[in-house]
């Protein structure tokens, strides 16, 4: 479970920033075509434009730009909120499916090394010099 300033998260897995081209089928069909907002093995959090239809369950389709990886995700959708940005934001939990974990363990692990080096890059960046010559003392 994670936890922010010592207060637990709900969440079975931590959420990973993210900003993919995503697809919300069901039935077969596309409801809605958006952009991954974070994602974890256990869900996710999708941005959109246009209204979701009422359905329980969906599928998310995730594709890397070039299309050399792409996996469909089964998931419950659990609400549909107004996007302070402008749409709304979808967010999933993703039914317990070997299949899909294992597709899906890949993009969320270069996700979170891409967010923890970033995350590295900006505090070198505010901490100036001591900064960059702590990153390169840890091999960064």
């Amino acid at each position: 479970m994670e936890t922010f300033n010592g207060v637990a998260s709900r969440r079975r897995a931590p959420r990973v920033p993210a900003d993919l081209p995503c697809r919300l089928l069901a039935g077969g069909s596309v409801i809605a075509d958006g952009a991954l907002i974070d994602i974890s093995i256990a869900g996710a959090a999708v941005t959109v434009r246009q209204p979701v239809p009422a359905t329980e369950t969906v599928v998310l389709r995730l594709e890397t730009p070039g299309g050399e990886w792409h996996a469909e995700i089964p998931a419950r959708l659990v609400t549909v909120d107004p996007d302070p940005f402008g749409g709304l934001i979808v967010r999933l939990r993703f039914e317990r499916d070997p299949e899909a974990a294992r597709a899906l363990a890949p993009l969320v692990s270069a996700l979170r090394r891409r967010f923890t080096a970033r995350q590295a890059d900006l505090a070198g960046e505010r901490l100036g010099p001591y900064g960059r010559a702590y990153a390169g003392r840890r091999g960064a």
